[in-house]
């Protein structure tokens, strides 16, 4: 099975996960968060141990460093290998805040319920493209 990596998008179409992206300042965390996905994509979401850690029902995150900041990634995979990619954050506290968490669960029942997604593509944001 070929597994496909999806952002989700909330209904006035934007992804959280590529507007968080977009708004971080540092260019090699981008890049190692783009790593992190393709090699998720490419391993079927079969990484070891801290790498990715379930967190709710169906959702995970895929866990990262880079330059002592830690990066969280939230998906779930749906059907047929497709990863859902929701959200990500810039990890301070040993956690999940709850607002967070919260926000997290309504972006993958809002998805279940609609399934408002692009396919993940590193180029479109790395071109400006805008989510």
């Amino acid at each position: 099975m070929t597994y496909k990596a999806y952002y989700y998008l909330k209904s006035n179409g934007r992804a959280p996960l590529a507007q968080y992206v977009i708004n971080l300042k540092d260019k090699k965390a981008e890049e190692e968060i783009f790593a992190a996905i393709s090699w998720l994509i490419d391993e079927k979401c079969q990484l070891p141990p801290p790498y990715i850690k379930h967190v709710w029902k169906k959702i995970y995150e895929l866990r990262l460093e880079c330059k002592g900041n830690q990066y969280r990634i939230f998906y779930f995979i749906y059907i047929e290998g497709k990863i859902i990619l929701l959200d990500a954050y810039t990890k301070k506290t040993n956690r999940i805040p709850n607002r967070l968490l919260k926000k997290i669960q309504n972006y993958y029942f809002d998805y279940l319920n609609h399934r408002h997604e692009k396919e993940f593509k590193k180029k479109e944001i790395a071109g400006g493209s805008e989510y």
